[in-house]
């Protein structure tokens, strides 16, 4: 379904939300999972477009630089750091994508996991501000695999990322903050920022919906997201399991 639907809206590139592979990640550049998961289930044409994948909490429970290691193998996979940024111009508009690491950021942070460290926690902190500080493009996306904020009555809010993040992209007026890991749709508003914060769900196991005062729109559903840029818009799309558009909001900037 993915496949028909990015054929009809012309898709020209993919952005993973992070827990690429299930349960562990992958073991090397060889482990049988690229194949299963992903060389032999996106086969169809609209698919051998460029992924830009992101970190999963998941991944992190196998080897990551095999992940970074795949974009020399793979035409199609590009990952060059744990996280990176890059740009897309067309048509006069162009939008910048900030992939981030998030569980090496929250862990690091809270310290509750050893194996990530404070001090690259912090730089990648300085990293988002550096990049976004030299930002020119006319929008900016943020994705991270952890939410900023979720109304999902286990997980919540990250207060890590409330705390140390979003002060840096409310600072810099980022327009989209795009998170994952919830496996709900979810669009949420602060009253106090700029930023529209997304959660986009999952292609498998979705989990009940839930809403909190902060909620624009949630639903419970299988499914992934588009995003279109123009010169005066930033839509996205929440796709369900059917292909339906079953929401869909404009930021709008002259």
């Amino acid at each position: 379904m993915m496949a028909n639907v990015a054929m009809d809206y012309k898709v020209r590139f993919y952005v993973t939300g992070g827990d690429n592979f299930q349960i562990s990640g992958v073991q090397s550049t060889q482990d049988p999972l690229w194949m299963s998961s992903f060389e032999n289930i996106y086969t169809h044409p609209s698919s051998h477009y460029e992924w830009y994948p992101a970190f999963g909490n998941h991944d992190h429970g196998g080897n990551t630089q095999a992940q970074i290691d795949y974009s020399k193998i793979s035409r199609r996979w590009k990952m060059p750091a744990n996280y990176y940024t890059f740009v897309k111009s067309k048509e006069g508009t162009s939008v910048r994508i900030i992939i981030l690491d998030t569980l090496p950021l929250i862990s690091g942070l809270n310290g509750s996991d050893s194996n990530y460290s404070i001090q690259d926690a912090k730089k990648q902190l300085v990293w988002i501000d550096s990049v976004l500080t030299e930002a020119k493009e006319k929008w900016v996306i943020v994705v991270g695999h952890h939410p900023i904020y979720s109304a999902h009555p286990e997980r919540g809010n990250s207060e890590i990322l409330v705390e140390h993040l979003n002060p840096i992209l409310k600072r810099h007026k980022i327009d989209f903050f795009i998170g994952a890991h919830d496996h709900i749709f979810q669009h949420l508003k602060d009253p106090n920022s700029e930023i529209d914060y997304f959660v986009n769900t999952a292609g498998s196991d979705v989990r009940p919906t839930a809403t909190n005062d902060m909620t624009v729109f949630a639903a419970s559903s299988p499914g992934f997201s588009i995003c279109s840029a123009t010169k005066t818009s930033l839509s996205l799309y929440f796709i369900n399991i059917e292909g339906k558009a079953i929401y869909r909001y404009v930021r709008e900037k002259k």
